[in-house]
C-alpha cells in the first residue's frame, strides 16, 4: 500500500509534468503562431539574413542590399591594387519577388505536422536559398577585359610598324604580365550571387612573347600587298578613294588566331573598327532620311493618314565586311576588283496599308508629362527619341521594346551628352533624359489598357516624374526608366488591331497618342501610392585633388528615398479583370560635395562608408 509521501512524491511529479508539457505546447503554439506570415528563423539569401521577417520586410531589406551591392560594386584587389566592376553596365538586378517566395516556402508547405517539424528544425539548421539574380554575362565579361586592359601590362611581340605606305618589322620583344580573366570572372558571379560585398584578390601572372620573328617577313608581305593600290566605293555615279595611307592606317599585326594556345605564328590583318568608322562617314553623306506619316485627326478619331515616304540608308555592316575581304584577297595574292559597290536598303516605318480599315480608326490611349525647367541637351534628346518612336506600328499579339525601337543611343543617332543615374552618381552620357520618353509612353499604355510586361523605377526619385500632363504634383511610383542594354520598357498589344504610336513635344511638354480601335475595355490607376520616405540623410564629402584646398564643390542634389506602389485594373468587355502592382523602391541619396584636399587621406572615402 502506498504512503501519504509517496502519493504527494507522485502527484507532484504529474503536475510538474501537466505543466512542463502545457508549457512546451504552449510556446509551440505560440512560435508557430509567430511564424505563420513570417519567414522562419536561420533563413538566408545569399548572405543577406530573412529569418523572422515578414514578406515585406524581406523584401526592403532584400532592396537594401541590392542598392548596396549596386553602388559599390564588386571590388577586385589585383596584387592588392585596387580595382571595381560597374554592375550599372552589367545589368545585374536581383528578382526580389523570387527571392523572397523561395525563402518563404521553408516551414510553410506540407501538412501541420510538416510545417510545424521544419520550423522548429530551423531553430538550429540554417538553410541558404541562391539568389536569384540577373546578370548579363557577356558585359561582365567586357567589364572584366576592361579591368585587364588596367592592370596588365603588354607584352611586346614582334609586330609591323606602318608608316604610310612603309612597312617595317620591329623585333624589340618584352614580356608582360596579365590576370586570368576567367578566374576573375567567375569570382565575380560567385560574389553577386552571394549578394556579398568582400574584396576578390587576384594575381597577375606571367606573360612571356609567343610569336616566332621567323614568320614576320611573310606578315610584311601581307601587309605591303593589301597597300599596294587604292580601294574605291560606288554609289551610282559617286565614288569614294580610299587611298594606300588610309589602308596603311587600317591594318594591325597579331599573333595567328589558328596557332593554338601558344600562337607563335605573326599575321597582318585589318581592323574592322577603324574600316567601321570610315563607312559611316560614307553613309552620312549616301543616306536618306524616311519621312514620317502625316496624321490629322478630328474629334480623336482619324480623318486623314498618309504612309512615311520611303529613305534608304547603307548596310554598314556589309559594307564593312566586303572591305575587309576585299583587302584579305589581296594579303593572299587573291584576285579582287579595286572596285566595290555599295550596298544600300530602303528605310521606312512599313506602315503601308495600315489605314483606318486596318484598324487604326481612333485614340485608345494618351498621356503627357511636363519637362519645364530641363537643360538644353535633355531636351534635345527628349525631341530625338521622339522622333525614333513616332510611326511605330505594334501588331497584333506583338510585343513592343522602347530600346529596341529607339536604336543605338550614341552620337551617331542624334544624341547628346546629358546626365543620367549610373551607380551612386549622376553622370552625363548619351541619351539622358530618355526616361522622360519611356514614362510618357507608359501612361499612355495605361491610359490604354495594354499590358505591361518590363517596367522599373529609377534609383532615386526624379521631380520631373512626380507630375501629371497638367502639371500636378501626383507623388512617385510612375516612372519607367530604360538603360542600355537590359533596363526596357515594354508593353504588348492584346488587342485584335495594330497600334500606332505618334509622339509630339508642344512648349515643355511631351505626349504619346496611341491610334488603334477601341474593343470596349476600361481602364482604372489607383495611386501612385507613397507607403514609405526616408530623408536623404547627411551630406557626403569626397576628397578629391582637383580642386585647390578648401574649395567644395556639390555635385549631387539630395533625393529623399522610401516607396510607393500603384495599382492597374483592366476591365475587359466579358467582365474579367487584370489587376498589376508596380511597386517602386528608391534609395535615399544624399547631397555630394567634392572637397579639395592638398592629398588625400588614407582613411577609406566617406562616399563609400555612407553608401555601406
Amino acid at each position: 500500500m502506498a504512503t501519504l509521501p509517496d502519493i504527494l512524491k507522485s502527484t507532484r511529479t504529474r503536475i510538474v509534468g501537466a505543466v512542463a508539457a502545457g508549457i512546451v505546447v504552449l510556446g509551440t503554439t505560440a512560435y508557430g503562431w509567430y511564424t505563420a506570415e513570417r519567414i522562419v528563423p536561420n533563413t538566408w539569401v545569399g548572405s543577406v539574413d530573412v529569418g523572422g521577417l515578414t514578406r515585406d520586410e524581406a523584401a526592403l531589406r532584400l532592396q537594401d542590399e541590392l542598392d548596396r551591392v549596386a553602388v559599390s560594386g564588386v571590388q577586385l584587389s589585383i596584387d592588392g591594387a585596387p580595382q571595381s566592376i560597374d554592375l550599372d553596365t552589367v545589368g545585374f538586378d536581383l528578382n526580389i519577388a523570387q527571392a523572397v517566395d523561395e525563402a518563404f516556402v521553408r516551414g510553410h508547405g506540407g501538412s501541420l505536422p510538416a510545417r510545424l517539424g521544419e520550423r522548429i528544425r530551423a531553430l538550429w539548421h540554417a538553410e541558404r536559398v541562391a539568389a536569384p539574380i540577373r546578370v548579363d554575362e557577356n558585359a561582365l565579361r567586357a567589364q572584366v577585359a576592361e579591368v585587364a586592359d588596367v592592370t596588365d601590362v603588354d607584352r611586346r611581340d614582334v609586330r609591323l610598324e606602318i608608316e604610310g605606305t612603309t612597312v617595317r618589322v620591329l623585333t624589340d620583344t618584352k614580356p608582360g604580365r596579365a590576370i586570368n580573366q576567367q578566374e576573375a570572372f567567375s569570382a565575380t558571379l560567385d560574389t553577386l550571387r552571394a549578394l556579398g560585398g568582400a574584396s576578390i584578390a587576384l594575381q597577375l601572372y606571367d606573360d612571356p612573347p609567343r610569336i616566332d620573328p621567323a614568320t614576320a617577313d611573310d606578315a610584311a608581305l601581307a601587309a605591303r600587298r593589301m597597300i599596294a593600290r587604292p580601294l574605291t566605293l560606288q554609289y551610282e555615279d559617286l565614288f569614294f578613294t580610299i587611298n594606300r595611307e588610309k589602308i596603311g592606317s587600317w591594318i594591325v599585326s597579331h599573333a595567328g588566331a589558328s596557332d593554338g594556345p601558344q600562337q607563335r605564328t605573326l599575321v597582318a590583318s585589318v581592323d574592322p573598327a577603324s574600316v567601321a568608322a570610315y563607312v559611316t562617314t560614307v553613309a552620312r553623306t549616301l543616306n536618306v532620311d524616311p519621312q514620317p506619316p502625316q496624321i490629322t485627326t478630328e474629334g480623336g478619331r482619324v480623318t486623314g493618314f498618309v504612309p512615311p515616304k520611303v529613305g534608304r540608308a547603307v548596310k554598314e555592316d556589309v559594307l564593312v565586311q566586303m572591305i575587309v575581304d576585299a583587302l584579305a584577297s589581296r594579303a593572299s595574292n587573291g584576285k579582287v576588283g579595286d572596285v566595290l559597290t555599295v550596298p544600300l536598303k530602303a528605310t521606312s516605318m512599313a506602315l503601308e496599308g495600315l489605314d483606318a480599315a486596318a484598324g487604326i480608326r481612333e485614340i485608345i490611349g494618351r498621356a503627357t508629362t511636363p519637362f519645364a525647367g530641363s537643360p538644353k541637351n535633355r531636351i534635345s534628346n527628349i525631341k530625338n527619341g521622339v522622333k525614333f518612336l513616332t510611326g511605330a506600328v505594334v501588331k497584333a499579339g506583338e510585343e513592343f521594346s522602347t530600346l529596341q525601337t529607339l536604336g543605338t543611343i550614341d552620337n551617331t543617332t542624334g544624341y547628346l551628352p546629358e546626365l543620367v543615374i549610373k551607380g551612386d552618381r549622376t553622370l552625363p552620357e548619351f541619351g539622358g533624359g530618355l526616361c522622360q520618353v519611356s514614362t510618357t509612353l507608359f501612361r499612355a499604355v495605361l491610359n490604354a489598357g495594354l499590358p505591361v510586361t518590363a517596367r522599373r523605377n529609377h534609383s532615386y526619385r526624379v521631380t520631373y516624374y512626380e507630375k501629371d500632363g497638367d502639371g500636378k504634383k501626383i507623388g512617385p511610383g510612375l516612372d519607367a526608366t530604360i538603360y542600355e542594354p537590359n533596363v526596357d520598357f515594354k508593353f504588348k498589344n492584346d488587342t485584335a488591331h495594330p497600334i500606332l504610336i505618334i509622339g509630339y513635344v508642344i512648349g515643355d511638354k511631351v505626349s504619346f497618342d496611341l491610334y488603334g480601335t477601341k474593343d470596349g475595355r476600361t481602364s482604372q490607376l489607383i495611386g501612385p501610392r507613397t507607403l514609405t520616405e526616408t530623408p536623404p540623410g547627411e551630406p557626403v564629402y569626397i576628397e578629391t585633388t582637383e580642386l585647390a584646398p578648401g574649395v567644395v564643390k556639390q555635385v549631387e542634389t539630395p533625393h529623399p528615398g522610401g516607396s510607393a506602389v500603384a495599382t492597374y485594373v483592366v476591365t475587359y468587355p466579358d467582365g474579367h479583370k487584370e489587376v498589376q502592382e508596380f511597386k517602386s523602391w528608391y534609395r535615399k541619396w544624399p547631397a555630394k560635395y567634392l572637397k579639395g584636399v592638398a592629398q588625400l587621406s588614407s582613411t577609406p572615402s566617406p562616399l563609400s562608408a555612407a553608401q555601406e
